[in-house]
C-alpha cells in the first residue's frame, strides 16, 4: 500500500466530515475510525507519519466505556474548539498526503 491508500481513506474520511450535520465530536469521530490502522507505506514522509500518529494517540487517549470505541471515549470528551483543531489536523495531514498523491500521477 501506498500514498494512493492513504490518500483513499483520508478523502472519503473528510468528504464525510464536510457534508455531514453530526456534531463536530462525531464527524471527528469518523474521520479517525477511517483512517486508523494506516501503515507507515501510506504516509509521503517521516513528518506527516508522525503528524498522523501524534493526531491518533490524542484522539484515542481516553478509555472506552461499555461498547463504545476508543475515538469515542475522547472525542465525546472534546470541546467543539478541541474537536475542530483536531478535524483541521486531520484536513492539513491529507493535504500533505495529497500533494504526494498529485506528484506521483505526473
Amino acid at each position: 500500500m501506498g500514498v494512493d491508500h492513504s490518500h483513499e481513506k483520508f478523502y472519503s474520511a473528510l468528504h464525510y466530515a464536510v457534508g455531514n450535520a453530526d456534531s463536530l465530536q462525531g464527524r471527528l469521530e469518523r474521520v479517525l475510525i477511517c483512517v486508523d490502522d494506516l501503515p507507515r507505506g501510506s504516509f509521503p514522509d517521516d513528518e506527516t507519519w508522525e503528524r498522523y500518529e501524534t493526531l491518533m494517540r490524542k484522539c484515542a487517549s481516553r478509555a472506552a466505556t461499555g461498547s463504545e470505541g476508543k475515538f469515542a471515549a475522547t472525542a465525546s470528551q472534546m470541546s467543539n474548539d478541541e474537536a475542530a483543531k483536531c478535524l483541521q489536523k486531520a484536513f492539513s495531514i491529507f493535504t500533505n498526503i495529497a500533494e504526494s498523491y498529485a506528484r506521483a500521477k505526473r
